[in-house]
């Protein structure tokens, strides 16, 4: 249990994180108003298997936006809480791709707009509300670009402003790591690479999520002919990134060689899947021209995530190797003494000592034959002289 200096959040802290439940719950509501519109103005139309597809993919896109504000609170929450600076700096780039993605959101608005309803039947009678296909459109358009470009403004602006809190919040999760991981600067440095490659992971949770949420439409817009590939990628998905965190934070180096060797596979897919996606076909028609571009988003941010993940995770399997390990003997960040102790294993902590003890004693053996077999050299040298 941590003790009630180490929870007691800071006024910047409160700060923080109730801005970021705020533009949550605002961003949210304005979503949930365009998704309102959105499915009112195509019950009004007839849509071919086409346009249904691009309808229920505009929503799903709506759907992964949402999810990805709560999840921001989520990692705001747990790196304000464990006073992790890499994570903390995660949630700001998170925010910048969100207004990416809404700005490609507004583009996959006007593809509805453009293709899946012009070439729908327009099947509502009555003619004092809405007259004509034109005029439905055009006017759920004119209730639905405001709001988007309203959401658009929040991202951007909210983006400068948690970068700037960011900041001071970082000077101060500085001083708390310091005084948990200064003794050694190998420690330091190991804590580092373990914080970066624990929140690659979360993130890598999210955007796999998110693209294989992508798929679920696809037999109507035509990716695939079946929903193999989505269960697959959510299934496999799910159990390689529990593997890759419970070996990360339990220090388990034969788990995460096991995690790498799957990730450089995944990455293979990846990388095949994102060239699929912009191959565009000769003739015939092309299933990735309405969602070419949000697919081509997902697939290179999580092609990047993985690469970096596969990187960092060596680099943390490097220092296993080398029995250089944090979470075993010094918990989180933050801890100091009490009942904290209690919280860490003290066979793992032991098991651990043992390890670094015998490794440093292997090492002071391997030392001590080579300056023996020096001075036998010099021995043997003399003689002959």
């Amino acid at each position: 249990m941590a003790n009630a200096e180490t929870n007691k959040l800071s006024i910047t802290g409160k700060i923080t994180l109730t801005s970021v439940v705020l533009q949550a719950i605002v961003v949210t509501v304005l979503e949930c108003l365009v998704i309102y519109y959105h499915v009112t103005c195509v019950s009004l139309f007839k849509l071919n298997e086409q346009g249904q597809g691009i309808s229920e993919a505009d929503l799903i896109y709506h759907a992964i936006f949402i999810l990805a504000l709560f999840f921001q609170i989520v990692l705001a929450v747990d790196s304000i809480m464990n006073n992790n600076t890499i994570q903390l700096i995660s949630l700001v780039i998170f925010n910048l791709l969100s207004l990416v993605y809404a700005g490609i959101q507004l583009y996959q608005h006007r593809i509805l707009e453009d293709i899946g309803l012009n070439n729908a039947e327009f099947k509502f009678s009555d003619v004092d509300d809405y007259p004509t296909a034109a005029y439905a459109i055009e006017y759920f358009r004119s209730k639905m670009r405001p709001l988007e470009y309203v959401i658009i403004g929040i991202v951007a602006g909210f983006s400068v402003y948690l970068a700037l809190v960011s900041f001071k919040l970082s000077i101060e999760f500085g001083w708390k790591n310091y005084r948990t991981y200064s003794a050694d600067l190998r420690i330091r440095k190991a804590y580092i690479l373990l914080s970066i490659l624990q929140t690659l992971i979360k993130v890598d949770v999210f955007f796999v999520g998110a693209y294989a949420i992508q798929l679920i439409p696809s037999q109507k817009i035509g990716y695939s002919s079946s929903i193999a590939e989505t269960v697959l990628i959510f299934v496999c998905g799910t159990l390689l990134l529990l593997m890759a965190w419970f070996s990360v934070s339990h220090e388990l180096k034969f788990v995460l060689i096991i995690v790498i060797n799957c990730l450089v596979f995944s990455l293979i897919y990846f990388v095949w899947k994102l060239i699929k996606v912009n191959m565009k076909p000769k003739e015939g028609v092309d299933p990735y021209v309405f969602t070419r571009k949000f697919l081509t988003f997902f697939l290179s941010v999580t092609t990047l995530l993985i690469i970096t993940t596969i990187i960092y995770a060596s680099l943390c399997f490097r220092n296993m190797i080398r029995n250089i390990y944090v979470f075993t003997l010094f918990g989180a960040a933050g801890m100091e003494g009490g009942e904290e102790e209690e919280d860490i294993s003290n066979d793992r902590r032991q098991s651990a000592l043992v390890r670094i003890f015998e490794s440093k004693k292997d090492s002071a053996n391997r030392q001590s034959m080579i300056n023996t077999h020096i001075r036998d050299r010099r021995e043997s040298r003399l003689s002959l002289d």
